[in-house]
């Protein structure tokens, strides 16, 4: 593969990467990544990745999210070590057959699967995973808590992984936005990965991603807290919170995210246009700022951090392989990306039968003809300034939100109509948790939120 990849120069050679990742249509595999807070039972505390770091810190060692990936070993073949600035090694993944356990800069624990061939597939090695770590996580007094948002602490509040990639993406968003830390320290997502059959069909599903994409985040809407406090959807009171930032009506993610970073968030530059393709896609890539480079990749002898230097400024006309293609793939954090297939990004991270819900729900929409032809052409005038007129309108007025000239609801009883069509039977039930939502003109904020309520957090943290 590396080989093949060095006639190629810097945007071509990701260009033809990501044309390479086109499959045979009959295949129509899922991708399904599922992030969760590791806490503590009842004060839904944060855990520390490394007791030893945290003891270092001042606080008291305990149970550690390293702790339990060490616990976890057993069950997985692939076991990912890096060092600190300090040489000591620490655990940072695990991985399998179509599963791979991975961190996110404040220790959120994420589960990758795929490619898997149906919803069930998904749910059964789900369930898998969970029967392992849930002994190991109910032994150290811990649980896994899937929201949008950390329910009991603010960004600055948490600690940053040691890990070289997660510092330099840390100083570098530092200067970039308001919203980095928070992103990186207190967010937790679901993100579901379709293939594409050629580059044409690849940029009909992301356009269509793209504008879907503030319809996916509202139904998936699943952060009742921002900073430690109540958004103001919900009877928050506090419009500014300890932090500095401003709290929220809806879809905290989405904000966190707006203010992140203008050159690798949002949608991709010119992903509307009528000529984009995966080359305008990488020379998007190449003229943004690169962050970091990791060792080996350009001849360098270790991590290089770059900053806003471009990957175009740095890379100059040196042919790319395709490690380094990938690393500057998963530098870039559009609502819809490429990475050999398209990965669909803008839901939060929700309790299980919701998230496969959502999955239920890209399957039957990106693998149906029929809808991605009609939503192709409802959509053919949308721009990225109508998605970000959308996303204001939705955190405003909701369900009754103008979405491009129509209600909201009507867009959302659209789509769960074409998913139920576009899906067998056996996977039209996994449906429902979301179809029930959009039936009753509620979002699942709404819905765990009084639930939280009525029974308390252990209560929601069990859902």
């Amino acid at each position: 593969m590396d080989v093949f990849f060095e006639q190629f120069k810097p945007a071509s050679s990701i260009a033809e990467y990501l044309a390479l990742g086109s499959k045979e249509a009959e295949v129509q595999t899922l991708g399904f990544e599922l992030e969760h807070f590791v806490v503590e039972k009842g004060s839904l505390a944060a855990v520390p990745f490394s007791a030893d770091l945290a003891a270092r810190g001042g606080a008291t060692p305990g149970a550690s999210v390293e702790d339990v990936l060490e616990a976890l070993k057993p069950y997985y073949s692939e076991r990912v070590y890096e060092e600190d600035d300090e040489g000591n090694p620490h655990l940072f993944g695990l991985g399998r057959e179509k599963a791979a356990i991975t961190l996110e800069p404040g220790a959120q624990l994420e589960l990758s699967i795929g490619p898997a061939h149906s919803v069930k597939e998904i749910e059964q090695l789900y369930r898998m995973f969970r029967e392992e770590i849930d002994p190991l996580l109910d032994a150290r007094g811990l649980c896994l808590l899937e929201l949008g948002y950390h329910p009991t602490r603010q960004a600055r509040e948490l600690s940053l992984l040691p890990k070289r990639r997660y510092q330099y993406m840390n100083e570098y968003l530092a200067q970039t936005g308001s919203h980095g830390i928070c992103m990186m320290r207190a967010s937790a997502s679901t993100q579901i990965s379709v293939d594409y059959t050629s580059e044409s069909d690849a940029i009909t599903k992301f356009r269509i991603a793209n504008a879907l994409g503030p319809l996916f985040a509202f139904i998936t809407d699943n952060s009742p807290v921002f900073e430690a406090e109540t958004v103001g959807l919900l009877g928050g009171t506090v419009e500014v919170a300890t932090s500095g930032l401003a709290v929220p009506w809806r879809m905290v993610r989405m904000v966190c995210w707006s203010d992140t970073d203008p050159s690798r968030t949002q949608i991709a530059r010119g992903g509307f246009d009528e000529d984009f393709s995966f080359l305008h896609y990488a020379e998007d890539l190449v003229d943004a700022p690169g962050i970091f480079l990791p060792a080996g990749a350009a001849g360098t002898a270790g991590p290089e951090y770059l900053g806003f230097t471009t990957f175009r400024q740095r890379l100059a006309d040196e042919f790319l392989d395709e490690a380094t293609i990938l690393h500057i793939l998963s530098l870039f954090f559009f609502d819809a990306r490429f990475k050999g297939y398209l990965e669909i990004r803008q839901a939060d991270s929700m309790p299980l039968d919701y998230a496969l819900a959502y999955a239920a729900l890209i399957r039957g929409i990106f693998y149906n003809p029929e809808a991605l032809a009609y939503f192709a052409r409802r959509f053919q005038y949308v721009d990225a300034a109508a998605v970000a007129f959308a996303l204001t309108a939705l955190r405003a007025t909701g369900f009754d939100a103008d979405v491009y000239g129509r209600r909201a609801w009507e867009w959302l009883d659209e789509m769960v109509s074409y998913a139920s069509a576009g899906l067998a039977e056996e996977e039209a039930v996994y449906l429902e948790p979301l179809a029930e939502l959009v039936r009753e003109r509620r979002t699942l904020m709404e819905v765990l939120h009084h639930r939280r309520l009525k029974d308390g957090w252990d209560d929601y943290a069990a859902i």
